[in-house]
């Protein structure tokens, strides 16, 4: 967050910082535990939560809730008072009646409470523009109102809730600085205030890493979803979906057209496209590759191809996109061609050189070309011995290969030689590590595999 955008260094706007300066603000983790009294001074039990509900401009607290003491072991489950009963909140909640004479209270429809509602929530941060969680929730009196106007985010948050806060104080360690975004900048929640969002400014969408933006997608509803979706190029936007997690990308390709879905396709590498069409039912791969070879026939026949394959086999793990030259070719063609093609391309690594029928013949590194003379022909600098597989191979040969041989990425070939694509070593890892190495696995492991190939 940066101070042109009215922001302060340390995260939080000027007139939250303010109000926390004044002593006017108060975090929710704060509130929690205080011992509630009625009017005679009767201790009742502990404050546990806020009622929230729509107020003019900001949530409102409308009611609190204790549990804990003599009133709620009679009731069997916490007390709800409504702030028209509560006297004061300082040192302790005092309420303006009697234990005996309390009314009954429950929710309404327009109520909901702040634990269920805010806390822990993973909202979309509007400045960062990343998936945050709610540590604290930022209350302040407005108007003779306790309303909510802030939510912590920061790592200070984690700490007051958990009580830790006096050790920086304590150790005479500077605390970190608050991280706090304001609630004017956060979305209407739904009638039954269960959905928590903040608003997006679109236009700064593209500048993200796909990564982020499916982080954001996947914490969104259907609706906003699309709204990013098409705020984005369809290069971002192929990217983005491909590292959407999968329940989530298959419930909104279900609702694109076919057409939609194949635009989206012809800026995926085929292997990926591959993969997520093997997930749908034929009539509907069928439909989207028909409209695929519309816009383009080669890559759809790329895509085809490998769905053929099994999904555990070279064939099925293979990117069909790599580099290759003609082995008569100078090595400043080579250059030439890795200039044009190496944004598009995953894997540059290694330059492959293939003759006019297609065979595998020769390969190079980049360190090679890198290396050689400019005036010399590929076929003085490239490797004539090269490991390959088959497509049918397993993906345990293929790890085998690019294990034994320490090789960043295989060539696979048909029976006749004719180069097909190349498995590179991070999708061979992920086919072969074991299902109890995967599962201690992050959740977006795939997702931070993907980030370092784009």
């Amino acid at each position: 967050m940066s101070e042109s955008k009215g922001m302060k260094n340390d995260g939080t706007r000027p007139e939250l910082a303010e109000l926390l300066q004044s002593g006017r603000a108060t975090f929710f983790s704060q509130f929690i535990g205080k011992r509630v009294v009625d009017k005679n001074g009767r201790i009742l039990g502990k404050m546990k939560d806020f009622a929230i509900r729509p107020g003019e401009a900001l949530l409102e607290v409308s009611a609190i809730v204790y549990g804990e003491g003599l009133l709620s072991e009679i009731l069997g489950h916490d007390v709800i008072v409504g702030m028209a009963n509560v006297s004061s909140i300082d040192k302790d909640i005092k309420l303006k009646v009697a234990m005996e004479d309390i009314p009954p209270g429950r929710l309404s429809d327009n109520e909901m409470l702040i634990r269920e509602t805010i806390l822990d929530k993973q909202i979309v941060d509007i400045d960062d523009l990343k998936v945050v969680r709610v540590n604290d929730v930022l209350m302040a009196w407005i108007k003779n109102s306790l309303c909510l106007v802030g939510v912590d985010v920061g790592f200070n948050g984690i700490m007051r809730r958990i009580g830790l806060m006096w050790i920086p104080e304590r150790l005479n360690v500077l605390r970190l600085p608050e991280h706090i975004i304001s609630w004017s900048y956060i979305e209407p929640l739904d009638p039954a205030l269960r959905k928590v969002q903040l608003k997006i400014p679109r236009k700064n969408v593209n500048d993200l890493h796909p990564a982020d933006i499916a982080d954001i997608i996947e914490e969104l509803d259907n609706k906003g979803r699309f709204t990013i979706l098409k705020s984005l190029d369809k290069e971002t936007a192929a990217e983005t979906l491909e590292m959407v997690e999968p329940e989530v990308r298959s419930n909104m390709l279900q609702q694109m057209s076919a057409k939609d879905v194949a635009s989206l396709m012809d800026n995926m590498n085929p292997d990926d496209a591959a993969d997520i069409l093997i997930t749908m039912p034929k009539e509907r791969a069928s439909e989207i590759l028909k409209q695929l070879c519309d816009i383009s026939k080669g890559h759809a026949s790329d895509i085809r191809d490998l769905m053929k394959y099994r999904e555990n086999s070279a064939g099925g793990m293979m990117n069909t996109e790599f580099i290759y030259v003609h082995p008569d070719q100078k090595v400043s063609d080579a250059f030439a061609k890795l200039r044009a093609l190496g944004s598009e391309i995953d894997m540059i690594y290694y330059i492959y050189v293939l003759d006019e029928k297609e065979h595998l013949v020769g390969v190079f590194s980049l360190r090679d070309l890198l290396l050689a003379d400019p005036a010399k022909k590929v076929k003085d600098i490239m490797q004539v011995e090269v490991v390959s597989v088959l497509p049918t191979s397993s993906q345990e040969e293929v790890a085998n290969v690019l294990s034994r041989y320490d090789l960043l990425a295989v060539p696979v070939v048909n029976n006749e030689n004719v180069m097909l694509g190349i498995v590179t070593f991070d999708d061979a890892l992920e086919y072969t590590l074991p299902e109890d190495i995967k599962s201690r696995l992050p959740a977006n492991y795939h997702r931070i595999r993907r980030a370092h190939k784009v």
